[in-house]
């Protein structure tokens, strides 16, 4: 419906419901999209995301093993 059409109370109403439900949906679209973003962009994602990018070039992940089995094999003395 276009605006400049309304002449009644009825089709000003029905366009305010209509305006109201798509700004809820938009709203609706902006926070998962926020929620997304804010996943993907926690810190631990973002280390892991860096981690891999160097992991091609230098073996991280096998360092990072070694790591771990040496700070464990320190605790359990």
């Amino acid at each position: 419906m276009k605006y400049s059409e309304i002449k009644t109370m009825e089709q000003l109403e029905k366009a305010r419901k209509q305006v109201k439900e798509r700004i809820s949906l938009k709203g609706g679209e902006v926070r998962d999209s926020f929620y997304g973003m804010r996943e993907s962009y926690s810190p631990g994602n973002l280390v892991m995301s860096g981690l891999k990018s160097v992991s091609a070039y230098i073996p991280v992940d096998q360092l990072l093993l070694t790591t771990v089995r040496r700070l464990k094999h320190k605790l359990v003395k």
